[in-house]
């Protein structure tokens, strides 16, 4: 059997102390990362979807609309770029139309945070309203708007605004 030194010991301490410090301080940074989606409940105030609809021009139609409200400057709508990808492939598989917002269109100041969805019935009835998704990378496996496109599908709506949730959200201005 081996056996360590004093100054061996010290230095597997040392080494464990630092292991320990730069996975804290990675958690902590990534934990930083993390914002609420909608603190002040802007999604919940009254008449908000009349003032998106009316912000938005969104008019009635055969299809449901899906609109994703990005800001091309936020690294959080870079990370979900794939998942942006997807989400519109999907939507428009499930015959609904998809627009991408700029955040510094009217309508997009009305979302608290970005990237963010916001899906509309044929009739203009809320679906869903927040963000893509939780959590640090923006992905599709923790996507909220996928859900609401399949209860819309199979007739259900759900008229679902999700505020408090955690993720990589860039606020809007």
């Amino acid at each position: 059997m081996l056996s360590l030194s004093k100054s061996q010991y010290k230095l597997l301490a040392v080494i464990g102390l630092w292991l320990a410090f730069v996975i804290a301080a990675l958690i902590y940074f990534q934990l930083s990362g993390l914002r609420e989606f909608d603190p002040q409940w802007q999604l919940h105030q009254p008449h908000w979807l009349k003032r998106f609809k009316m912000e938005s021009d969104w008019r009635p139609s055969d299809q449901a609309r899906l609109m994703i409200i990005i800001d091309k400057e936020c690294a959080c709508t870079r990370r979900s770029e794939n998942h942006i990808r997807q989400l519109n492939a999907y939507a428009l598989k499930q015959n609904i139309s998809v627009a991408i917002i700029e955040r510094d269109l009217a309508s997009a100041k009305l979302v608290p945070n970005t990237p963010a969805a916001v899906l509309l019935d044929k009739q203009g009835e809320l679906v869903y309203a927040g963000p893509l998704s939780a959590g640090l990378a923006c992905s599709a496996s923790d996507g909220f708007v996928e859900l609401a496109i399949n209860n819309l599908s199979a007739g259900f709506n759900s008229k679902l605004s999700i505020s408090d949730t955690r993720g990589c959200y860039c606020v809007s201005k």
